[in-house]
């Protein structure tokens, strides 16, 4: 029963914020610059710990490119098919569903991985005893650059409704 509880309270947690993280990315996200701005500051410093993290491995900064350059690109196409609406006097926004789903999929598919390795038991024992924990999420270069395209994608397209969003409240106004 105790390894049950074990495994069902981290299940249902992550459950959870699988949940809120899709209905918060797909369909139309009402139109918010104070929490876009406060995620690009979070994206922006969580991105820089894991590049400076990569001076201690420097093969990992090709991994850091790989990351950055996709999500650029994936933020690109986003920005392109952005869509805005008007509901009563709110703003709505949002970006073509397969753009968003792939960026869910990447950091889906990563932490199921992540989980997977760690319940096989393939859990490498001395990055267990590591005291710099952050260090053995930077030591995998999938890791690295799944989480870089998230960064890059968010800031940039982040950047560009808040942008858009506050001329289109200019122009109505």
């Amino acid at each position: 029963m105790q390894s049950f509880i074990q495994i069902a309270i981290p299940f249902v947690l992550i459950s959870f914020l699988i949940y809120r993280r899709v209905k918060r990315s797909i369909g139309f996200q009402r139109f918010s610059p104070k929490r876009m701005q406060f995620r690009i500051i979070l994206f922006g410093i969580l991105g820089l710990v894991m590049l400076a993290l990569g001076f201690l491995h420097p093969i990992l900064f090709l991994a850091d490119g790989i990351g950055i350059t996709c999500g650029a690109v994936l933020a690109f196409y986003a920005i392109r098919h952005s869509v805005f609406e008007w509901r009563d006097t709110i703003l709505y926004s949002r970006t073509h569903v397969v753009i968003e789903s792939t960026v869910i999929i990447l950091f889906l598919g990563r932490v199921l991985y992540r989980i997977l390795f760690v319940f096989n038991g393939v859990k490498n024992t001395a990055a267990a005893s590591d005291p710099n924990q952050m260090q053995q999420y930077t030591k995998d270069p999938f890791t690295v650059a799944i989480f870089l395209v998230i960064v890059a994608y968010y800031m940039a397209y982040y950047t560009f409704v808040i942008r858009k969003g506050k001329s289109l409240i200019v122009e109505k106004q």
